[in-house]
């Protein structure tokens, strides 16, 4: 009835599954129509995922914005592990990887310029692609192969849509306040 709480539970949890949804329905925008002929896709909810944890290093909460932004990459992990054959959880701990450690490094810059966020990108999409490195494939497997046909290509891939999801993750982040 007339509960004082700010946000009651209900409401949290229809966010959350709300926002999970989302992101599943991301991912299979990625997997399947981000699809390039070569297979390579744009990982879309990777760069999402950071830029969330990098719009929240510029305001006055940085650890809401790195919160919020863990919990995108845990949920598009996720969601990518319904939809790949490797084994599950193992692109949920690539991405909260990656966003850990590029939201916790990135709380000492400004982040409204440019190349903030394009280096952030660039930095996670190698945590990213070499964690999945040490997960899935074998330790005596060529590893400079790797990092020039799978590293390079999904690099350059995730840096195209870097600069837009941030103008949207702004305008997102503003409206929601």
């Amino acid at each position: 009835m007339g509960d004082s709480q700010p946000r009651r539970i209900e409401e949290r949890l229809a966010r959350e599954l709300g926002l999970a949804l989302i992101l599943l329905a991301l991912a299979l925008v990625q997997v399947t129509l981000l699809t390039g002929p070569s297979g390579f896709s744009v990982p879309l909810l990777l760069v999402l995922a950071l830029v969330r944890a990098l719009v929240g290093a510029g305001t006055s909460e940085p650890v809401r914005g790195l919160m919020r932004g863990l919990w995108w990459a845990f949920y598009g992990g996720l969601a990518l592990d319904l939809l790949s054959a490797l084994p599950l959880g193992s692109h949920a701990v690539a991405q909260l990887l990656a966003v850990a450690v590029v939201g916790l490094v990135a709380r000492r810059f400004a982040v409204e310029r440019p190349l903030v966020p394009l280096l952030a990108v660039a930095a996670g999409t190698v945590i990213y692609e070499v964690t999945l490195y040490l997960i899935v494939l074998p330790v005596d497997s060529d590893w400079q192969a790797y990092a020039l046909v799978v590293v390079l290509p999904s690099l350059l891939l995730a840096l195209i849509p870097t600069l837009p999801v941030v103008a949207i993750v702004h305008w997102l982040t503003r409206t929601n306040r």
